[in-house]
């Protein structure tokens, strides 16, 4: 048999194991005894291996980026956008997902570990969705004040975690904070991620108003920009309601929706839209 075929093989049963090992329960590891041989064990090494490996999607997701540079937003060929939550999963992404689903729009939903950990049902129906997840960290460190094996540590346990929850290897990254340096770059690199910023902060962890988001969001968007949100963090209700107004709004003006994946991919950025400098200016 070809070794390529060979591999893919190897992937889906590794995919497959997981998918078992989380059925049926928030807390895997609880609904595992040693007197149910119907579910196996998977080992954090199968995880490991899964995550690296690369489909052709994947690979160029990977390539997209360079060493030391975050992607801000797509090349701008293309009159699309991408919405985007950090945080969660958690209490308001189910009215997050009902609001996109509704508008028929994609999302990437940058999550933290210990939330996923806590609400894997509510990812499992992120992905279920159509979405995207990207790795946030475990549980919102600023990595650039992190020993390089902690920043290690917060980027692959989180990208486990979310590959444990839904059988789905994260391919993007978010530094919370926006705070990067050469190391956690390197570190996201070695983690077979891609590092991605963002071009228009709605600062809807600030509280403003419904109309302020979604003011802010459609003045400053522009052809690859994304935007971000958070559907985690403490009570979203603004943003909840600022969603279908932005979507209105930014079709109204001619645009269309896109994960960050399908966004760079279909629409690659240019060095103007990578960068090397940290967006920790504001803690949030």
């Amino acid at each position: 048999m070809p070794p390529l075929a060979l591999a893919i093989i190897g992937i889906a049963l590794v995919i497959g194991l997981i998918a078992l090992a989380t059925r049926g329960g928030d807390d895997p590891a609880a609904s595992q005894t040693a007197t149910d041989p119907q579910i196996p064990q998977v080992s954090e090494a199968d995880i490991a291996a899964a995550a690296q490996q690369l489909g052709p999607r994947d690979q160029e997701l990977v390539n997209i980026g360079r060493t030391g540079v975050s992607i801000d937003r797509a090349g701008g060929a293309r009159k699309y956008v991408a919405l985007t939550f950090d945080d969660g999963p958690g209490p308001d992404t189910p009215a997050v997902l009902a609001a996109l689903k509704k508008a028929g729009v994609p999302a990437t939903f940058f999550v933290l570990g210990g939330n996923v950990q806590a609400n894997p049902d509510t990812l499992r129906q992120v992905v279920a969705s159509g979405n995207e997840v990207g790795v946030h960290t475990w549980d919102h460190k600023d990595l650039t004040r992190l020993k390089p094996a902690e920043q290690k540590a917060e980027i692959e346990r989180t990208a486990g975690e979310i590959l444990a929850a839904t059988g789905v290897a994260s391919r993007l990254f978010r530094a919370p904070y926006g705070s990067v340096n050469p190391q956690v770059l390197k570190q996201a690199e070695n983690a077979k991620l891609l590092s991605v910023l963002w071009d228009v902060d709605t600062v809807d962890w600030t509280r403003p108003s419904t109309d302020q988001i979604v003011q802010t969001a459609v003045s400053q968007a522009r052809p690859g920009s994304i935007i971000l949100l958070h559907d985690g963090g403490g009570d979203r209700a603004a943003t909840v309601a600022a969603v279908p107004k932005i979507i209105k709004e930014l079709r109204a003006k001619g645009y269309e929706f896109a994960t960050v994946g399908d966004l760079v991919i279909s629409d690659p950025p240019g060095s103007d839209d990578m960068t090397s400098e940290s967006r920790d200016t504001q803690r949030y």
